[in-house]
């Protein structure tokens, strides 16, 4: 268990959230922010399962980025820029 010394010297560089209400099938499975290097970036991720043939086992599930772009002072970012990751070839 961590004192409270050692909790104030691990920043807060961001969350992400798993989508438990996708508004349609293209939006992303993860989504949030994260601090690079004291700048805040977006991100979103799709959740996919390993086939098997590389180094993880069939089944496996991870996350693939598609999706990372700095944020304005303001927090806003760029055009949304997702998309159906089925649409891309095997």
């Amino acid at each position: 268990m961590l004192d409270n010394d050692q909790k104030k010297d691990r920043p807060d560089l961001g969350a992400a959230f798993i989508a438990t209400n996708k508004k349609s099938p293209q939006s992303y499975d993860m989504s949030g922010t994260i601090v690079v290097d004291g700048v805040k970036h977006k991100f979103g991720a799709y959740k996919q399962k390993a086939s098997g043939k590389g180094k993880m086992a069939e089944g496996t599930e991870f996350y693939t980025f598609y999706r990372v772009e700095k944020l304005d002072a303001d927090g806003a970012g760029a055009a949304d820029t997702s998309f159906n990751p089925s649409e891309l070839e095997a």
